[in-house]
């Protein structure tokens, strides 16, 4: 009986695995196609039955952190030797992800509280769990090009245009971003769209700079980064 739950249990992951190959491309792209729709489906979404929730596409977050295994899979592929330029704690792969995946889920966070506070909605797990999921819809798109961009910067000697073409989809990635996150803050909330951009742009300012320096404290803390002599 045990044998036979164990069977079912991995043809249960089998499908749910080969099924990425469907429904990640498609969902991305419907992000990509209609964001403000994805943003109000997820939201939607967590009020149907469990096991019918996300029947047509991926979780947010689930998305996100697929997201974030291709990604690196892709930056290792491209360039191998920066495998090895970490040390420490993050010098582990599994350790890295999971820095990378707690550290992009800051935006959803800070994008996820000030919907909430424009709302005048209070702080629960509750309130706060759709919110989140809508919001981690419209971080992916964002945490894709920006990981993109960066890897442009990669190397030894990175040459200009590849600087420029790096400068360009960071630019386009943070851009994108800011304008889903002014309409989707404006409609939400019933807020004016230039009130709700100067809300976004703000807290956008604030949100990178924290992203960086979190990055550098657990690089510090771990090793990857020396300290400076």
């Amino acid at each position: 009986m045990d044998f036979m739950k164990l069977l079912k249990s991995l043809e249960e992951l089998l499908y749910e695995l080969i099924s990425w190959f469907v429904f990640y491309p498609l969902t991305l792209w419907r992000i990509v196609r209609r964001p403000l729709h994805m943003l109000s489906y997820a939201e939607q979404q967590l009020l149907e039955d469990e096991d019918r929730q996300f029947d047509d596409g991926l979780s947010p977050p689930v998305l996100l952190l697929i997201s974030l295994i291709v990604l690196h899979s892709l930056g290792q592929l491209s360039d191998p030797a920066s495998a090895h330029i970490l040390t420490g704690l993050l010098a582990d792969d599994w350790n890295l992800l999971v820095f990378r995946a707690v550290a992009f889920s800051l935006f959803p966070l800070v994008f996820g509280i000030i919907q909430l506070r424009a709302n005048k909605a209070r702080l629960t797990r509750t309130t706060f769990k759709p919110i989140f999921y809508s919001q981690c819809y419209a971080a992916v798109p964002f945490v894709v090009l920006i990981s993109l961009g960066l890897q442009f910067f990669s190397g030894d000697d990175p040459s200009a245009p590849m600087l420029w073409t790096g400068g360009l989809v960071l630019v386009a990635g943070l851009v994108w971003y800011a304008v889903v996150e002014t309409l989707w803050l404006a409609r939400s909330a019933k807020l004016r769209p230039f009130i709700s951009a100067i809300i976004v742009v703000t807290a956008l300012i604030f949100a990178v700079p924290f992203f960086l320096l979190a990055a550098l404290v657990v690089g510090l803390a771990s090793g990857s980064v020396p300290l400076p002599a």
